[in-house]
């Protein structure tokens, strides 16, 4: 694990934010000052897209899809390897997932 070979003293940095809707809201950099901790990102994908990111003892990456979206969580151990946030879906894929909730919303169940 390259982050198990940091310098003594020496913390990781992590982009750290909670619940934002853009990634250019989260650059603010955190100190991950624990022996171990990993950076990483949550990227909750529906009507919003919603991201959070910061410093973990515990990350597992992760992915989960929903009826009306997508979970991913990803983890890196380098400086501010956390930039660009989790993998994203492909656009034409995240729109598809959303049509039949988007169709829910329009048309209520009866109609669909």
């Amino acid at each position: 694990m390259a982050g198990l070979a940091l310098q003594p003293g020496t913390a990781l940095l992590c982009y750290s934010c909670k619940a934002q809707v853009s990634n250019e809201d989260c650059l603010q950099v955190e100190n991950c000052t624990q022996l171990g901790e990993q950076c990483w990102t949550a990227r909750i994908l529906g009507l919003l897209t919603v991201i959070s990111k910061g410093c973990s003892l515990n990350c597992v990456d992760d992915s989960q899809d929903y009826y009306v979206g997508k979970k991913n969580i990803t983890c890196c151990d380098t400086d501010l390897c956390n930039a660009s946030g989790a993998h994203a879906l492909q656009p034409a894929a995240a729109i598809l997932a959303l049509l039949p909730a988007l169709g829910l919303l329009l048309w209520g169940p009866g109609q669909l």
